[in-house]
């Protein structure tokens, strides 16, 4: 479901009510429509948590040029930092570049009464796709 799984996550928290939904997401589908369906599940109050893995790339490209010992510069983007946008829609934004930062999250996460976007800063290189 790539590029439709925050709609889907919307979808299943509207229709059940008594569960968070999380959606996890790259940054690129984010940015190509996550910013809409997520200012849509703060008008609707949809109790979510979104996980963004952000490589700050679209990462198939990453892959692609880097196994082809291509220049990955092309793939690379300098995306917004997303929990400052999450809490300017009206939702709730932290953000996560080490293991030290888990603890507020699940302070965010626990007291939410609101969407909560949480953006998982990764380093595309690092990442490991299983192939």
């Amino acid at each position: 479901m790539r590029g439709n799984g925050l709609a889907a996550a919307i979808g299943m928290g509207c229709a059940d009510r008594k569960s968070p939904a999380v959606a996890l997401v790259g940054d690129g589908s984010f940015m190509l429509g996550g910013l809409a369906e997520f200012s849509t599940a703060v008008r609707h109050k949809v109790d979510l948590i979104v996980v963004i893995c952000n490589d700050g790339c679209y990462g198939a490209e990453y892959r692609k040029l880097a196994a082809r010992d291509f220049e990955t510069e092309h793939s690379l983007f300098d995306w917004p930092d997303f929990a400052p946008v999450a809490d300017a829609l009206g939702g709730a934004g932290c953000t996560v570049r080490s293991l030290d930062d888990l603890p507020h999250v699940e302070k965010v996460v626990t007291a939410r009464d609101r969407p909560v976007l949480i953006d998982l800063k990764l380093d595309p290189a690092a990442v490991h796709w299983g192939h």
